[in-house]
């Protein structure tokens, strides 16, 4: 086989080498009756191996090939000149391209295998002259197209399936040229007006271990169907992007050989719409991608091993989402969504990532192992509604790490090939269990990093700094916040019902100190050397036409903090150490489109009127907004409650409290203890029956707000009303139990104050808003 391939390389070699560069005049006298027509059959071509070598280090591709479906099979193309363009038209025919292995040289692992199956086609109509009119070409009217392809990426014998896909690209006012730039010459892409229209059928995944028949791999006509989860999905993806900008490609990596990529691109009037039962949809779409140094792309070598490293010292990301909805696709809006996100090297922290073959040790030979670092500065996230815009503003974060991506196989059915068990701990159930679930596994180790929001700004980018970011304490997002991260996410395909998300995860954070207030100055109220542990079970994530549900299927954790601290989070002073510790099952969290809407202020009232006649504002916050729901089912711990001690049970609620440590040594100050609280939904006929649970809802919204300045003769009003960021809450729940109450003397042990309280029947209502002091 090499040798014919020599000897096919040496005959097109001669026939490139006798080629020359046609410029318009000469073009313009070539005349022909029908053109050229190209006629391809045959059984299509294959590579033992493809080695593309950079600065001594080697990236192979193992056993390629590219064959049609069927032997009969043509692909046809038609070259023409006319109006003064090379016009060229191709029908491909479907096609199946192997890629056996991924490696990298000294390496034993490997990143999986590939294939794919598509049909290309392509409509092209070049000019010479770029956009200087000198060198390089022009492309207009023309198109580029991949139909009925599905790729398929195993991984140590099991197949992550993307099916249903399309690509268009549409080229218009377009321009390659050669110009100076980088380390040498670059090949610059001006996009002008280009399309690219994409769609995702489905996501699967199919862990039936290799094939159904050895050597005959699975086909989008003949599917694997060992598995019963073969068909569930991930959900459809639509995109229609309007392009525009440049993309420019030159030789030379970070350092030494390699490649330069450096964008300039611009969106604008596009479309993303994600699809399950609901929508996730942003109907107008625009952003761009910016980077002034360049994405480098190299091969590299340090004492772990071989590895592909992208890296990059600049990249701006900027992005609105407007007309964005969430859920039923007539439901409100939320309004517009966007960000500004600024990459910038800074000394240490840099932005780099560096893929090595294999994933988690316990994965096989196979998968990808990424080593990450990034450094994001000054950057925002902007909320528009009802044509009021609110800025989380002055948002940086840095950390490194490593992650490891595989697609795995739990071994709950029983020991099969390419499960894994586990090792230290074979329960699934227990927070410490090792083993691995059904999915695609996302392996977190040693991830630290930062993050912090300087505060909020409203009406405009460039507004005085405000509080508020606090608020967001309710969905667990804090102002500020270190950490160490290890553990995994497992995603799998299908959520609670239908296509979405399902997830299994554990995740141990310690070395955290995260903020619940705080001031420029970093001055607050901070959970000081916390250490948090989170496991769940069965959870799902589904859009619905009610939203995004987050459904956090079984969930326990523990959150064990060193120091309630006020003031710096080093040295502020300590109010004691508190541990909380979950058990759920069964709750969620609700994302929907629309805020609080029309709602009565400081009185009662479903109208305007019956509002004012309770002492009330009516206050319209529009038809925008966001709203979120968070339901939390607290389950009863019926393990037992020791008299003399706390229970340690990790599947139970419990809140305590604990001052007066010796040498800050947990366990030895004196303790109150809040333990096994649970909720109920009080029903004397069913006592155990525990659905409605503890619930929190908000309408999020940024609205004007009624505000005035306190003086000695009353209040001024300030006029016009100012801008804030708006939340309107509502707690209620049906019955919340506590078992006992405990004090806990560290030498005298532990002494139950009293058992059994019940609280019933609450439904307390609150109205925020924050805007700014001056």
């Amino acid at each position: 086989m090499y040798r014919y391939s020599l000897c096919l390389i040496g005959l097109f070699s001669s026939v490139l080498q006798a080629m020359q560069v046609l410029d318009d005049n000469d073009l313009s006298e070539i005349s022909g009756q029908d053109g050229i027509s190209l006629q391809v059959t045959g059984p299509g071509w294959s590579a033992g191996r493809i080695d593309h070598t950079q600065d001594g280090q080697r990236l192979s591709l193992k056993k390629v090939s590219a064959r049609p479906l069927s032997s009969s099979s043509a692909s046809n193309t038609a070259i023409d000149v006319a109006a003064g363009q090379l016009q060229v038209e191709h029908a491909g025919r479907a096609t199946e391209l192997t890629v056996s292995k991924v490696e990298l040289a000294g390496n034993p692992n490997s990143f999986g295998s590939l294939r794919m199956f598509s049909t290309l086609g392509a409509r092209l109509k070049l000019r010479g002259g770029g956009a200087s009119g000198v060198s390089g070409f022009s492309v207009d009217d023309s198109k580029l197209s991949l139909t009925d392809t599905t790729f398929y990426y195993r991984d140590n014998g099991f197949d992550l399936i993307v099916k249903g896909v399309s690509f268009d690209t549409y080229l218009n006012n377009a321009y390659v040229d050669i110009v100076s730039g980088g380390n040498g010459e670059q090949v610059k892409l001006d996009l002008g007006d280009s399309r690219f229209v994409a769609s995702v059928g489905g996501v699967g995944l199919d862990l039936a271990y290799s094939d159904a028949v050895d050597g005959v791999a699975a086909t989008p006509s003949a599917p694997d169907t060992r598995d019963p989860q073969y068909e569930r999905s991930f959900g459809q993806l639509r995109m229609d992007l309007r392009l525009g900008g440049s993309i420019s490609i030159s030789g030379g990596g970070e350092s030494g050989e390699g490649l330069r990529l450096t964008p300039d691109i611009t969106v604008a009037n596009s479309l993303f719409q994600y699809t399950d039962a609901g929508v996730l949809r942003a109907e107008n779409y625009s952003g761009a991608i910016v980077s002034q140094s360049g994405l480098t792309l190299d091969l590299e070598q340090d004492t772990q091993g071989n590895y592909v490293k992208l890296a990059f010292q600049d990249l701006n990301l900027t992005a609105a989402l407007e007309g964005l909805i969430i859920g039923n696709p007539a439901s409100q809006r939320i309004g517009s969504v966007g960000f500004d996100l600024k990459f910038q090297n800074q000394g240490t922290f840099q932005n780099y990532l560096k893929l090595r073959p294999g994933g988690d040790s316990h994965s096989g030979s196979e998968g990808i192992t990424a080593d990450i670092g990034w450094s994001l500065v000054d950057s925002s996230l902007s909320l528009t509604d009802n044509n009021n815009s609110l800025w989380f503003s002055g948002l940086r974060s840095f950390g490194t790490g490593q992650v490891t991506v595989d697609v795995t196989k739990s071994c709950a059915t029983g020991l099969g090939v390419a499960c894994y068990a586990g090792l230290a701990d074979l329960d699934p159930s227990s927070g410490g269990f090792d083993g691995h679930f059904d999915g695609i596994r996302f392996g977190l180790n040693n991830v630290v990093g930062h993050y912090s929001l300087d505060g909020i700004r409203v009406g405009q980018a460039d507004a005085p700094l405000q509080g508020g970011t606090e608020l967001l304490v309710l969905l667990s997002i804090f102002p500020a916040y270190d950490f160490t991260l290890n553990g995994h996410l497992t995603i799998k395909p299908g959520g609670y019902v239908g296509d979405g998300f399902g997830f299994n995860a554990d995740f141990y954070t310690t070395e955290a100190n995260a903020a619940l207030n705080v001031d420029e100055s970093s001055q607050g109220l901070w959970l000081s050397g916390a250490e948090y542990e989170m496991h769940y079970r069965d959870g799902s994530v589904d859009v619905s036409n009610q939203g995004v549900e987050f459904r956090k299927g079984t969930y326990w954790s523990k959150l064990d903090v060193s120091d309630l601290r006020l003031g710096d989070k080093d040295t502020g002073r300590s109010i004691g150490r508190i541990v909380l510790k979950r058990y759920e099952q069964g709750s969620s969290l609700t994302l929907s489109s629309g805020g609080a809407g029309a709602l009565c202020v400081g009185g009662s009232g479903t109208s305007a009127g019956a509002c004012m006649a309770s002492g009330g504002r009516w206050d319209d916050r529009g038809n925008e907004g966001l709203s979120a729901k968070l339901k939390s089912i607290f389950v009863r711990d019926n393990s037992g409650s020791p008299e003399d001690a706390v229970s340690n049970n990790p599947k139970r609620n419990q809140f305590i409290l604990e001052n007066g440590r010796v040498n800050n040594e947990n366990g030895t100050g004196a303790q109150w203890v809040i333990d096994n609280f649970y909720t109920s939904d009080g029903d004397p006929a069913n006592p155990d029956q525990n659905t409605y649970g503890f619930n929190v809802d908000l309408g999020l919204d940024v609205a004007p707000s009624s505000v005035c300045i306190k003086n000695s003769t009353g209040c001024t009003p300030i006029t016009p009303d100012p801008l804030g960021f708006a939340v309107n809450a509502r707690a209620h729940f049906k019955e919340i139990n506590i078992e006992r109450f405990q004090n806990v003397h560290p030498t005298g042990g532990s002494v139950t104050s009293f058992y059994g309280v019940k609280v019933q029947n609450a439904d307390i209502g609150a109205n925020l808003t924050a805007t700014p002091i001056n």
